[in-house]
């Protein structure tokens, strides 16, 4: 019943996402790509008509940024067959994951610092399992 419920969402929010995919060439994100990011990154990637709060990062500061595409780097490690590969694409998502967390110190009231924590703790996890650096101690 869920990837039935899950499919039909995608298939809802695909032409929406369709819409935004010329918007997100510098990182060739797929319409697949976008609906997998949380709502609060699909003003950053210019869905059409998410000019709401609920699709932007609240008081947490410019270096929020980098986040997005560090999640879209880790949707692609996620998926990739080649070892080598889901290595680097975790490697980049932990280098955009640390920008954002020490961009987001100084605004304790950011809307994703949850999510952030959570997607530490998901990359972090990864580096171990790949092979990758264990990240020292954050």
């Amino acid at each position: 019943m869920r990837r039935i419920l899950a499919v039909v969402v995608l298939v809802a929010f695909l032409p929406v996402v369709h819409d935004a995919w010329g918007q997100t060439a510098s990182m060739n994100a797929t319409a697949v790509e976008i609906v997998q990011l949380p709502r609060f990154c699909w003003a950053q990637f210019q869905v059409p008509n998410a000019d709401g709060d609920e699709f932007r990062m609240l008081e947490c500061g410019p270096a929020t940024n980098h986040y997005c595409g560090g999640l879209i780097e880790l949707i692609r490690a996620k998926h990739s067959t080649s070892k080598s590969s889901r290595l680097d694409l975790i490697q980049r998502a932990d280098a955009n994951v640390s920008y954002t967390e020490r961009g987001i110190n100084n605004y304790p009231r950011c809307s994703i610092r949850e999510h952030v924590a959570a997607t530490r703790a998901e990359v972090n996890n990864l580096l171990v399992t790949y092979g990758g650096k264990r990240p020292s101690a954050r």
